[in-house]
């Protein structure tokens, strides 16, 4: 009879185990993959004001528009080849920055020329929205 218990629980423990390591796992895979569906696809793209993105200007909150597109900025920050130079580009309209390395005024900012196709690819990959020019 004791052997026919243990054998009972036994199998009562491997299915509490089964149920909550599942349950782990659909927690971990939902955090790992909801960034990507919170992201909205260009088709659904959310339309910003330039008054919504000039409230995004700072290191910690970082916005951009470059040809009439939004994009965040801030988790890229750490990572831009030419340092804070991105931070220009914060709650602003950066197509003439991003586009031929320039301030409005002409001023040459990093290497002056403009940001490579790998440079466009990765940049695409943040895009939020696009500018509602109502």
């Amino acid at each position: 009879m004791r052997n026919k218990s243990t054998i009972i629980f036994s199998v009562i423990v491997l299915l509490l185990l089964g149920v909550i390591g599942g349950g782990v796992w659909v927690t971990l895979n939902n955090r790992q993959t909801q960034p990507f569906l919170d992201k909205q696809t260009p088709d659904q793209a959310k339309a910003y004001t330039l008054s919504e993105v000039a409230q995004h200007a700072s290191r910690d909150d970082c916005w951009a528009i470059i040809s009439d597109d939004v994009y965040d900025l801030t988790e890229f920050i750490n990572r831009h080849p030419g340092g804070d130079e991105i931070l220009r580009a914060c709650g602003t309209d950066a197509t003439t920055l991003f586009n031929s390395r320039q301030t409005q005024g002409g001023q040459s900012v990093g290497s002056g020329t403009p940001h490579s196709q790998a440079a466009m690819e990765q940049l695409a990959k943040l895009k939020i929205g696009t500018v509602n020019k109502r």
